[in-house]
């Protein structure tokens, strides 16, 4: 399945609802299309077009230009369907290539998301009076030769939307691509956290389509013994060339977050209140010219005000000190202080909780997602009034 060298046809008005009519300049917004799809490096729910005939991904932004010019539409449809096992969002706009010329319907045309990340365009009628464009991250604006009958399908290079290859006179049918492991207790999927058996060899394509799991992820409880990975599609042009296909592991190093616990407490002198609190740190390395390089180091803090029986953090949108378990890494990563936000804190509120002997301490969780990551700490200040 995948691309295949047939032109998709329209389909038509029927079963779609009715979004709108007799459109001139305005842009509207459509309703959310059902399902996370990625254009130029973020996610979006909803799509944008106007009577001027285009449409943006995400933004009122004109991506795509289908005989771009003053024109109108007299009615626009859209759609959540399925095809081949995956969730598509369709929009159909019939109108004018001329805005004053109502229900001429010279201009009609039909753009289908895949949840895939590939978009398909149809074109039913349309007098090339206007531009045809389309904004390919990564790329540039390249122009499209549309006709009456034409059917283009915008393939992503990457999987957040970018670097598509657009091909002419061409359909999308989503493939199917599963993957199972067979153990020396027998075939298996995981579910609830853990790999559990589904049946005996042979495998078949039921199985596939049944229990198949659409990644694999990188949690062993339950496997035994030797496994083996199986991987299932219906693109005709893998399973004609398997060899071309093979599967490759590679090993992705990381490195484990990790806690430190200051031993020792900062004074607060008496009668003094804490002004600011500032953290140095970098998580930049340099490549092999000497120019930065930005990495995804994090470092997040715990503040104690009892030498280190306690610690809390600040939940910025209620505006409070909550306590929090630095023992438990994933909450500690996801709920501590960020370093880069440390100057919203309360100030007034730290003052306040500062206990009878006045001393403040920190915990840092450093996290470094892989080896070529940086996560350093240089130095923490406290400023008194």
């Amino acid at each position: 399945m995948g691309i295949i060298q047939v032109p998709a046809q329209p389909k038509g008005n029927l079963g779609m609802t009715l979004f709108g009519t007799n459109n001139d300049d305005s842009t509207v917004t459509l309703p959310d299309i059902g399902f996370n799809f990625f254009y130029n490096g973020t996610s979006l729910r909803q799509i944008y077009t106007s009577g001027n005939t285009w449409v943006g991904f995400g933004s009122a932004t004109e991506h795509l230009k289908i005989n771009r010019r003053d024109a109108s539409y007299n009615k626009l449809y859209y759609a959540s369907e399925t095809e081949g096992g995956k969730k598509t969002f369709r929009v159909r706009f019939e109108g004018n290539s001329v805005w004053s010329s109502w229900n001429t319907n010279d201009l009609i045309w039909e753009l289908t998301l895949f949840e895939t990340g590939v978009i398909r365009l149809v074109i039913e009628k349309i007098p090339n009076t206007g531009t045809n464009s389309f904004d390919n991250p990564n790329v540039g604006t390249q122009t499209l030769t549309l006709s009456n009958g034409a059917s283009l399908i915008f393939f992503p290079g990457t999987a957040d939307g970018k670097n598509y290859t657009i091909h002419y006179n061409s359909n999308y049918i989503p493939t199917n691509e599963k993957y199972l492991i067979v153990d020396d207790e027998g075939i298996k999927t995981f579910s609830n956290g853990s790999w559990s058996k589904i049946g005996d060899l042979p495998l078949t394509e039921e199985m596939f389509l049944s229990f198949g799991l659409d990644n694999i992820p990188q949690i062993y409880s339950g496997i035994l013994g030797n496994p083996k990975l199986y991987f299932y599609s219906d693109d005709d042009i893998k399973k004609a060339n398997p060899t071309k296909y093979i599967l490759e592991t590679k090993e992705v190093v990381t490195s484990k977050p990790k806690v430190i616990k200051q031993r020792s407490d900062f004074l607060i002198p008496s009668g003094k209140n804490i002004l600011s609190i500032t953290v140095d740190t970098s998580f930049v390395r340099r490549d092999t010219s000497g120019n930065p390089i930005s990495t995804n180091g994090a470092i997040k803090l715990a503040i104690s005000f009892d030498s280190g029986a306690s610690y809390y953090t600040y939940n910025q949108t209620s505006g409070e000190f909550e306590v929090i378990d630095i023992n438990d890494i994933n909450l500690f990563l996801n709920q501590g202080l960020d370093v880069n936000n440390i100057s919203q804190l309360n100030i007034n509120l730290l003052n306040q909780l500062l206990t009878e002997n006045r001393t403040i301490r920190f915990a840092y969780l450093l996290c470094k997602p892989t080896l070529d990551d940086v996560c350093k700490l240089k130095k923490i200040k406290i400023m008194f009034n």
